[in-house]
């Protein structure tokens, strides 16, 4: 089952960097062609994708191979790194975008080919779509934190590309009426309230992937899940620490016992338990002797 899932989550990952690449050579060139900033943008930001998709396949790859002398803990903090650096390359591509932006609003704006760009547009919001579609229901299937950064990755695109395309038919639009002169702004200001607004995005996964590097506590609603899986166990939630890596549960668990009978099979239930999660379970469990906590009448009888 796990081959199985690594296969398709590679293929996954795969695609994703095929299209972008397409994406970003079509946009570079067309960008230039239309004189557009904003598809500039739109085909930098796929070229950047490209490279990050390229970038969470080989984390895929490193946080699947097994431990050795030199990772004895194994490569599985692969993943949440791909993530972080994914976030702050992009974070820094949008901050960018909007300086050059500003820039080109107080220059005095940007002509633009509306009708080349608006068949751009409408393309590359198609093709957008039917991709981040296509890594939604993977990411159903396999509960992926790369493809889960992918997915997020297209949906930007997918409202860039929609934003960009309203845009320009409202240029389009400006340039038979008295506004005309107004239709120069259009370009720009698109860039900078598409920089502003998407930039949370990738300052959101860069901090999900930096939690998760440094080993924080993952979300109440999944400590809850295990919580209430362990109590079947008779296991409480303080005998317990976990940490959310990527597609990795990282579970620490300590258990009093009266006899060792007790430890057989522990390992197995814990994982049986927590089988229900979207996630691999790589859970520790710590066994110790039970220690009776002496009461005033036990002190009182262990002084007589």
């Amino acid at each position: 089952m796990f081959c199985f899932k690594a296969v398709s989550e590679r293929s996954t990952l795969v695609f994703s960097a095929i299209v972008s690449g397409v994406f970003a050579l079509l946009g570079i060139v067309w960008g230039i062609v239309s004189g557009s900033l904003a598809i500039l943008f739109d085909g930098a930001y796929s070229f950047v994708s490209l490279a990050l998709s390229l970038l969470s396949v080989t984390a895929l790859r490193w946080a699947e191979s097994p431990a050795d002398k030199t990772y004895n803990f194994g490569r599985i903090l692969a993943e949440p790194l791909a993530i972080a650096i994914k976030g702050s390359v992009i974070t820094l591509v949008c901050v960018v975008s909007l300086v050059s932006a500003i820039k080109t609003i107080h220059n005095g704006g940007r002509e633009v080919e509306a009708s080349l760009a608006i068949i751009f547009s409408l393309f590359s919001l198609l093709g957008c779509l039917i991709t981040w579609q296509f890594l939604k229901r993977s990411n159903e299937q396999h509960s992926s934190a790369l493809i889960l950064a992918e997915e997020k990755q297209w949906l930007m695109d997918s409202l860039l590309s929609a934003t960009v395309l309203i845009g320009f038919l409202l240029s389009w639009g400006l340039s038979y009426t008295e506004y005309a002169s107004f239709a120069v702004y259009v370009d720009p200001v698109l860039v900078l309230l598409a920089s502003v607004y998407f930039i949370a995005v990738p300052l959101r996964m860069m901090v999900q992937g930096f939690n998760e590097i440094l080993l924080m506590t993952p979300s109440p609603s999944l400590r809850h899940s295990v919580h209430q899986a362990m109590h079947g166990l008779g296991i409480k939630p303080f005998q317990c620490k976990m940490a959310k890596v990527g597609s990795y549960l990282l579970l620490e668990v300590r258990i009093e016992i009266d006899k060792i009978e007790q430890m057989q099979g522990m390992q197995e239930r814990v994982e049986k338990v927590l089988s229900h999660l979207p996630l691999e379970i790589k859970a520790q469990l710590f066994f110790q002797p039970k220690v009776e906590k002496l009461g005033p009448s036990s002190w009182h009888k262990a002084i007589h």
